[in-house]
Parts: structure tokens; C-alpha cells; sequence
């Protein structure tokens, strides 16, 4: 037979409502109560359903209050230009988007315009009744700081856009390392030969080299005398580029800064009669550039997904087993490639 609470309660000689809360580790029951139905109902087998204590919870908070689930976007990057990034703002957007969908509203919380230490944002949240949390990045060498490590012990989490290495948080990213190698797949369909990398290295370096790797394997692809290492993309800009490219005259570029089409021009290169060029993260506005589309309004509805899903099962920890959900890329013809 099945163990249920009234069976539970039953054998702990207290009332299905008492093994309820003890269940859930409510301060109002002592500890000693809470641990000897606790140590019953594990001995019984007993397993409670998330989905429906969550449903009872909201249906007991909905008689008091005006309820509705609430989930939190918290972007802990310091400086507000990494906020409102193209990318990050359309994460955020599909993720709003597809929380709302799913009836939850979205609070967000921008530390680099409004600074909470972690125990007050804490006190916020817990004051909202919020138990699922959205976080973006980026993040110094893939480490969220460790002030927030009060965070992934009381609430459930998904990381977007990024992979960190500590903590180690389930996450939702675009899949770098298969995009820049489509990219490259595409090129040599079309007919080029000699196609060079230009990104810059600390965005590869947060990518955990997916871009530059996915580079050099395709590479392999290719008669090693037309291999090019790829080309660090120089803050100094223009001059590093042109000579770096005189050097190794590549007949296409793959990157992310689509300024370099003005550069090329500049010393009467022009694109695409000579030179192909694709966008690693093309965009609507890039109308005269080919690119992979990398489905930012995927990879942001996908971590709502997965955040109601540690929801339901009750996972407000930090999981022992995290897992990634890559997102694929999709090519996008423009006229900056062409049949060679």
C-alpha cells in the first residue's frame, strides 16, 4: 500500500497537517517533531508530489493575498553596459516573455544600477515569496562572486548565456563551439579556402574557447598550408588588424565586430568582391553581412523552462549534477559571401 500523509501521521501520533509542515521543515513545528515524522515518512517510503504542494501552497497564499508566482531576473554584472547588451536584452525578453506564458510575472533585479548586498536581496525576494532565480552574467573567469553563495542553497537557478565553473549552477547557452564550426562549413561550400577567426579574447576566454575551438577543429579540415591561426582582435583597432591581415591575406573573415568591413575597405578591399565576411552572432540590422543566427529568444525562453521545472520538483539548491542545455545557431545568407 501506498504510505500517505494520513498513514504517516497515523504512525507519528500527530495530525496530517503537523506531518505536512514537518515535511516542508516549518519552524512552527519543533525540531524534534519534524525530525521523527521526517525519519517515519523516509522509513515508510513516503514521497510527496511537488506540483501539487506547490499548487496547495498558492492556493492557501491566494486566500490571503493577491498571489501570483513570481520568478527573479538578477544580472550581477558591474558595469550597466554589460546589462544592456543586445544579447543580454534579448535573453531577458524571451524570457519574460515565456514566463509569462506560463503565468508567472518576472521581477528584476540590476545590481550595477541598484547595489543589493546578497542577504538583503535575499530579504527581497523571500519577501515576495520568489524561489526561482534567473542569473546573468558576464562573469570573471566563469566564477560568480562568492557573496551570492547564500543564494544557491535557498533557491532554485538557472544561469543564461553563460557555463560558470564555480559555482556550479545549471545553465541554458548558445552552442559557441557548433556555431563558429557551421560557419565554417558554410564558407568552404561556398568556395573559400582561406578563412581566419577575429574575435576578441576576453569573449572567447568567458566562451571557454568555444569559438576558437570550433575554429581550429574545422580548420583540420583544410590543407595545412592555408591555416591561420586566429587573430586576437586589438583593442588598438584598425592598424594591428590591417597589418596582421596583409600578412596572411585570409580569403574570409568570421567575427564578431563588424567594423573591420569598413577597416578592409579602407586599404580598397572591398567586401565581398575580394573578401567574404560572417557575423558569428547575426542580427536583423546586419542586412549586408551572412552570419549565424545564434536564436538569443531560444536560449532565453529555455532557461525559464528549466527554472520551472527545478520548481516543480522542488530542487531549491544548488543540484549535485548540473546540467547545460546548448542551443543551436542557424546560417543566414547575405551578400557578404558569395560562390567562389
Amino acid at each position: 500500500m501506498t504510505p500517505t500523509i494520513r498513514s504517516v501521521a497515523k504512525l507519528a501520533g500527530v495530525s496530517p497537517a503537523t506531518v505536512s509542515l514537518a515535511l516542508r521543515n516549518d519552524p512552527r513545528i519543533s525540531s524534534q517533531v519534524r525530525e521523527r515524522v521526517q525519519g517515519i515518512a523516509a522509513k515508510e517510503g513516503y514521497r510527496p508530489n511537488p506540483i501539487v504542494s506547490r499548487l496547495i501552497a498558492q492556493v492557501r497564499a491566494s486566500k490571503t493575498t493577491n498571489f501570483k508566482s513570481t520568478l527573479a531576473l538578477v544580472n550581477t554584472a558591474e558595469h550597466l553596459k554589460d546589462v544592456e547588451e543586445r544579447t543580454v536584452r534579448c535573453w531577458i525578453d524571451a524570457s519574460v516573455e515565456r514566463a509569462t506564458e506560463q503565468g508567472y510575472s518576472v521581477d528584476r533585479f540590476v545590481l550595477a544600477k541598484e547595489p543589493l548586498r546578497p542577504e538583503r536581496l535575499m530579504k527581497v525576494l523571500d519577501s515576495r515569496g520568489i524561489e526561482g532565480l534567473i542569473i546573468t552574467g558576464p562573469f570573471q573567469d566563469n566564477t560568480i562572486d562568492a557573496k551570492y553563495d547564500l543564494l544557491w542553497q535557498r533557491y532554485a537557478a538557472v544561469v543564461l548565456g553563460e557555463r560558470p565553473f564555480q559555482p556550479s549552477l545549471s545553465c541554458v547557452i548558445n552552442d559557441q563551439f557548433n556555431t563558429v564550426r557551421q560557419a565554417m562549413i558554410q564558407v568552404r561550400l561556398l568556395g573559400y579556402r582561406k578563412p581566419a577567426l577575429c574575435v576578441h579574447p576576453y569573449v572567447d576566454r568567458i566562451l571557454e574557447q568555444r569559438l576558437s575551438g570550433g575554429f581550429l577543429v574545422e580548420q583540420r579540415q583544410l590543407p595545412k598550408r592555408d591555416w591561420i591561426a586566429p587573430y586576437d582582435y586589438d583593442e588598438a583597432g584598425q592598424e594591428p588588424f590591417l597589418k596582421w591581415f596583409q600578412k596572411h591575406q585570409p580569403d574570409v573573415i568570421i567575427t564578431l565586430h563588424p567594423e573591420i568591413k569598413g577597416w578592409l575597405q579602407s586599404i580598397n578591399v572591398s567586401a565581398p568582391d575580394h573578401i567574404g565576411l560572417v557575423h558569428l552572432d547575426h542580427e536583423p540590422s546586419l542586412k549586408d553581412w551572412a552570419g549565424m543566427n545564434q536564436n538569443h529568444e531560444h536560449v532565453g525562453k529555455a532557461a525559464v523552462d528549466m527554472l520551472i521545472g527545478k520548481l516543480n520538483r522542488n530542487e531549491l539548491h544548488l543540484p549535485p549534477f548540473p546540467k547545460c542545455v546548448t542551443i543551436m545557431s542557424e546560417w543566414t545568407p547575405g551578400p557578404s559571401v558569395r560562390e567562389q
